[in-house]
Order: structure tokens, then sequence, then C-alpha cells
């Protein structure tokens, strides 16, 4: 197979996942990829609130206004945001998709709901009373993480800029628990690490992959409780070739933390502050943004040069270690690239999740496991950023509560 680790690249990316011809690899081998459980502390077996997400809302009406979010839902399942050309799990059109309501999935975490449609179990790294970071059960990379407060409503990085210096706050304290979740997990293990970085990201110190990892947040989300993406790269292969169909890190929705964090930095230092900020869409943050002298086209740029020089410099994807090659929507023998009837592109995907996903470690019965979160807040609405007195007291600086 032309595609090799560590050699050549196609339209500026490696080709640690793809052949000369733009196939991708795929049909994981489950026994060639190390995965990392979920840490025994961690989290409670049962959830406080029983009966499901409807039931609940039903009770506790008071609650409604911070219990949902307004998606197209794809037909492969994944709800997206409404601004959404393009599913960031599958790359299918949203062209014809109608906006719907979902329930707010991390607000149900939060609260310790047992279900939606599913049950509501969390791939959970770390947790505080104030923070949980849990493996993004639509991971991109194999180390994929999401940050989110449990003590403050805020729907989207918008309502940061009600109150810049608590927002500078617990952007730090979010940022330094997603990596301590990070750290404390996949990385603290010499197995995991040998087989999904390559020799040079072997060869770092662990706190050195700090300055790879891809730290954003989607404006709009698809979950409305504020949440830091958090990727260590290489991208996996099917999401590589999502990116490639523009449906990843889109301008005007992939907010680089660092670019937020700089703009609220400024405004504090000002002592400004946008109370109409929650109103303005992507493109008029951006505008009202650039007269502090940051340029959103720049941080959009630098971070996908940077996303683009860690890919290439830590993959470490091995031919040997799958099945099949795809080409768009078509499976292939991965040497000889003739067409594979009787198994579908879907199909392969579904299972390479299963394989490469750090999420729901360790699995029960072959489908992911999870727990709840430790520290279920009462029925009742959190508080927003400029009301809570203790959303961001402290920076995070460990796992103990």
């Amino acid at each position: 197979m032309a595609a090799v680790r560590r050699c050549g690249e196609l339209n500026g990316w490696p080709l640690h996942t793809a052949g000369q011809d733009g196939a991708l690899l795929a049909g994981a081998l489950e026994a060639n990829f190390p995965s990392v459980d979920i840490p025994k502390e961690c989290g409670a077996p049962a959830p406080k609130i029983t009966g499901g997400f409807d039931e609940w809302i039903k009770a506790n009406p008071h609650m409604e206004s911070q219990a949902y979010n307004e998606v197209k839902k794809c037909s492969c399942g994944k709800p997206c945001a409404v601004t959404m050309a393009l599913c960031n799990a599958c790359g299918a059109s949203l062209q014809e998709v109608e906006v719907s309501k979902s329930p707010n999935l991390f607000v149900a975490f939060i609260y310790g709901v047992d279900k939606a449609s599913f049950p509501l179990r969390i791939s959970m790294r770390l947790e505080t009373k104030d923070m949980m970071v849990f493996d993004d059960p639509l991971a991109i990379t194999r180390a994929h993480v999401l940050a989110v407060p449990t003590n403050v409503y805020c729907p989207d990085i918008r309502s940061l800029f009600v109150d810049p210096a608590r927002a500078v706050a617990l952007l730090k304290k979010m940022e330094a628990a997603a990596w301590t979740g990070l750290q404390q997990g996949p990385l603290a293990s010499e197995v995991w690490r040998r087989k999904a970085l390559s020799p040079e990201g072997n060869a770092m110190h662990i706190d050195a992959l700090r300055d790879h990892v891809v730290m954003a947040f989607n404006l709009p989300p698809s979950q409305y409780q504020l949440h830091l993406q958090y990727m260590l790269p290489p991208l996996l292969p099917s999401h590589l070739g999502v990116f490639r169909k523009g449906a990843h890190f889109m301008k005007m929705r992939h907010f680089p933390l660092a670019y937020v964090l700089q703009a609220l930095e400024k405004l504090a230092l000002l002592g400004e502050s946008w109370p109409d900020a929650p109103q303005l869409t992507a493109q008029e943050l951006v505008d009202k943004i650039t007269p502090l002298g940051i340029d959103y086209g720049k941080a959009h740029d630098d971070d996908m040069m940077r996303l683009q020089k860690s890919n290439d410099l830590l993959a470490n994807y091995d031919p040997a270690d799958f099945t099949h090659a795809v080409k768009g929507d078509e499976v292939t023998d991965k040497h000889t690239r003739t067409k594979v009837e009787g198994v579908t592109a879907k199909d392969l995907d579904g299972k390479d999740k299963l394989v490469l996903q750090g999420y729901g470690r360790p699995y029960e019965g072959g489908k992911p496991g999870g727990v709840y979160y430790m520290y279920p807040r009462d029925p009742e609405p959190l508080p927003t950023l400029s009301t809570s007195s203790a959303c961001c007291d402290a920076i995070f600086c460990g796992a103990a509560a």
C-alpha cells in the first residue's frame, strides 16, 4: 500500500492515513490498539435521577431554559450545530435538514440524569465539584476530551464576554483540568503512547505534548453548555476524510482557545464587558473583537498550521494494523485497491470508532461503559457567569475534589 508511516504528503497532509490516491485506512485490528480504562475512583455507579430526561423536565419545568439545544440532526444520529452545512461525524449534507430541539446532554450529566434516548453514562477522566473532564463520545483523535464546568451555566463562548475577568479565570481552569485528564489518562500509559504516537512524540517529555493539543470551542455548539474541545493529534483516519470535506475546524465555527482568551484578557484589562454578546452571531462577535487588535482569520490559520505540523509530527498509523482502505464510499483492498463487496464504509467506520476511541473503557459486553457524575447538583438552574460567585475562584490544580 502506498500509505506508509511517516512518509510523504497529500494536499498538505502527511500520508500517515492515506494512500497517494486519497484512500483512507479502515478496518482497525482491535488486538493491535491498546486502550486506557477510566479511573476507578471517578464517577458514581448509579444516577441521581431515574425515569429519563423527559420525566425529569416534567417534574422540574423551571429547568427547561437550560435543558435544550437547537440542532440539525443528521441521518447518522449526530446532533449538529444549526450553522453546519455538513455533518462533522459522517460528512453528509445538512442543507435540507430542519432545525429541531434536543436534550442538553451536558446539563443532564451535571444533574445526574440516567438517560435520554440512550443511557447518559460518562467516560469520566476527572471530576471535581465544579468541573468534569470526559472522553468525547464523538472523538476525532485517540486522545480527545471535553472539559465542562458544572457550577455555572454558560451556553457558549459569547456569554463569556459578559464578564471577561471571571471568564479568563474559568477558561484557564478548564484548560488545566483538561490537560490533567489527558496526562493522568492515556498519556500515563507507556503502552498506549508507543502505539498512538510517533517515535518523535514518544521521545518528548509528556509536558511538551501539551503544546500540540488543539484547544478550541465551537460556535454555535451542538450542546449548549460551555465545553472546551481538547484534542491531541493525530486525527483518526476517517476524520481526516471528514476534514478534507471541510466539515472540521471551519472558519466562523472553530474558535481557538488562545484567540478567545486574548480577547477576554484585553477586555478585562480595559475594564470593559459586552452585555449584548450572547445575542451576537459568530461574525458579529469577530467584528466586535477585531478593533481590539486581535485578528480571527490569523488565529484560525495559525491554529490550522499548528494542527498540520502536529499531525505530521505525531501520526503513527501503520497500514499493517488495518484490513481495508476507503475512498469516498467505496471499500477497497488496501493492497490492490480493488473494490471489496459485502462491507460498507459506514460499517467499517462504526467498528473503527469502537477500536480506536478511548470512550467508555473498559467495554461491557463489547459496548462502551461509563459512570455518572459523583457530585450531581440539586434541580435548580445553574447561576450564570455574571451571577456566580464561585465558578472560577481558583485555577484547577488537581483531581481531588
